[in-house]
């Protein structure tokens, strides 16, 4: 590890940094805010170890404000992984699509995934759980999902004196639901209620609070490349809902690994993406971290990831956003190799161990206090 360059980059203006930080400022000061943050990326992202430590750094950075859970997507009715941290619960069949296809993507979000089924009526629930949470509470829901009409989203509690109202709106592509108490477990039902159509689809669930603090939105995709996210055609619409203050972009390890990486494309496919979210979200930060060191097959280096920090630097230059150099700060190419002696990485040379993306989690979120404590001492000199 090389902790030298453990520092956030700005290549460009920093019109957005400053923004992002006045409210990180309103939070740490005053007690007050929320702060969005969400994060892509590939199976890096998809496991939320490392977004779960940083989301649990953030989340204890101010004493008594804590934020939320934010998006979640219930990957394991896609016969998939999901993180520990929260356990869905589920009936019926149901079918999957993945950004890394190249079937029909037109139905995918922020997710990368969607979840679809003829089955009615269809029961979720999510729960929490591990010792890294205390336990999420949330009193407003938004569930996002397809708007034939054909299936109702109906919410309940265990509990019969919770009061919960809930309206859909079709423009924007979910069914909020509000309770009248926080809760910590989540009941939906969905329901068939028009027998002429025949199919539901899940494109995933934010949790709120009228809390103050972070809420972390973690979006990952095994597999998934710049190319992948593309593919999403709900992307901006669906990050408009969250309306993220910072959004990190952890997308090319799996570019990297393609036979046919191409720098230049992968600098175009950023720079749509770029354009994509602040559409979404006008005005928000962005952070670009470069790729984790590598090996191809566990034999050879992958040569890729000095190509990839270098267009994000050129992306930093261009759009104003900050660079957390996670591959110089791994200590370069084949720092895997010492990473896994250390029981920080896998044997397959790619990916972490718990440890290991606990150790990245923790060394971003120094590089976000460091970049935060400059704009305090600019902004606040005696």
């Amino acid at each position: 590890m090389d902790a030298s360059k453990n520092a956030l980059i700005f290549a460009g203006d920093r019109t957005a940094w400053d923004r992002y930080h006045n409210k990180v400022d309103k939070l740490v000061m005053e007690g007050t805010g929320q702060i969005n943050i969400a994060h892509f990326g590939g199976s890096h992202l998809q496991a939320d170890m490392w977004s779960m430590e940083l989301r649990h750094r953030l989340q204890n950075m101010v004493p008594g404000v804590k934020g939320g859970r934010g998006f979640i997507f219930p990957y394991n009715m896609a016969k998939s992984n999901n993180p520990y941290w929260y356990h869905p619960e589920y009936t019926g069949q149901w079918a999957f699509t993945k950004n890394t296809t190249r079937a029909d993507t037109a139905a995918l979000g922020i997710a990368g995934y969607s979840v679809t089924t003829t089955d009615s009526p269809t029961n979720l629930k999510v729960s929490f759980r591990g010792e890294v949470y205390t336990g999420y509470s949330f009193n407003r829901v938004k569930v996002m999902h397809s708007m034939e009409n054909s299936f109702a989203v109906v919410a309940w509690s265990t509990d019969s004196t919770v009061h919960i109202e809930q309206r859909t709106d079709v423009a924007r592509g979910y069914t909020v639901i509000e309770y009248d108490r926080y809760m910590d477990t989540l009941h939906l039902r969905f329901e068939r209620a028009d027998s002429t159509q025949q199919r539901f689809t899940l494109y995933g669930i934010t949790l709120e609070s009228d809390d103050p603090g972070f809420f972390y939105h973690a979006n990952g995709v095994n597999g998934a490349s710049t190319t992948s996210w593309l593919r999403c055609a709900r992307y901006t619409q669906e990050l408009a809902v969250i309306q993220p203050d910072l959004v990190v972009f952890s997308i090319g390890i799996n570019d990297a690994h393609d036979p046919d990486f191409s720098a230049d494309r992968y600098e175009r496919n950023y720079a749509e993406l770029i354009a994509r979210t602040l559409e979404a979200s006008p005005g928000a930060a962005i952070l670009l971290t470069t790729n984790t060191d590598s090996y191809i097959r566990r034999r050879y280096p992958n040569k890729n990831g000095a190509a990839v920090r270098d267009v994000m630097l050129r992306l930093s230059a261009k759009y104003g956003c900050g660079v957390w150099d996670t591959f110089g700060v791994m200590g370069g190419q084949t720092s895997i190799a010492r990473w896994e002696d250390a029981g920080f990485a896998k044997k397959d040379l790619v990916h972490f161990t718990r440890a290991g993306y606990t150790a990245l989690g923790d060394l971003l979120f120094s590089a976000l206090m460091e970049a935060y404590g400059d704009h305090v001492r600019q902004t606040y000199r005696p």
